[in-house]
């Protein structure tokens, strides 16, 4: 009997610290790395990232096997409307206005996601060595993710896709602020 109270305790013990489904502060900026070996591309930006107003920005510096360019894009999903603003060097500095048909995504963890547990990124040998992170798998349609966000906060770290038509693409997220510059929504005035 008292095995059999052990076993229940063990077993609240470790669902009690499953971390549960959250969402990412709705205004944002930070750094993001993208890594798609299927394109043998790696993508370094800076990302501000407004929920409420549905609305993303990225300066990007893009690596792959023939060069390095470097972008801005403005995402405006509520207007419909993404820029793609050239910054490569011996480039004119382009801007082309598209529309955008995408949805808008928002860092959250989906209510159906299963979590994995808890990891330490570092060490937690020592405080301060380490940050806290929940883990979660999912599937969305098709498509397989997976997250983690830090304990604490929500803050996204990572972000991995799995799909059928891109195979797998994984972004990390760090030097994440709360808060955004409003200016970086702004296009260009002569983008067409």
């Amino acid at each position: 009997m008292l095995a059999f109270l052990g076993s229940l305790l063990l077993v609240a013990l470790v669902n009690a610290q499953r971390p549960e489904p959250c969402e990412t502060p709705d205004e944002w900026t930070g750094r993001v790395m993208t890594i798609d070996p299927s394109k043998d591309l790696a993508v370094f930006g800076r990302m501000s990232y407004d929920a409420l107003g549905e609305r993303v920005s990225i300066v990007e510096e893009v690596d792959y096997k023939k060069g390095r360019k470097f972008y801005e894009f403005i995402f405006l999903h509520k207007e419909g409307t993404m820029y793609q603003i050239e910054l490569s060097i011996n480039k004119t500095g382009s801007c082309v206005k598209k529309d955008l048909t995408d949805p808008f995504h928002k860092f959250a963890i989906p209510k159906n996601a299963t979590s994995v547990g808890l990891a330490t990124i570092g060490s937690n040998a020592g405080p301060g060595l380490g940050v806290n992170v929940a883990l979660f798998i999912g599937e969305m349609g098709e498509d397989r993710y997976y997250v983690s966000v830090t304990e604490e906060g929500c803050i996204p770290v990572h972000e991995g896709v799995e799909t059928k038509e891109y195979g797998y693409m994984h972004t990390s997220f760090y030097d994440i602020e709360e808060g955004y510059d409003p200016e970086r929504f702004v296009p260009p005035h002569d983008c067409e």
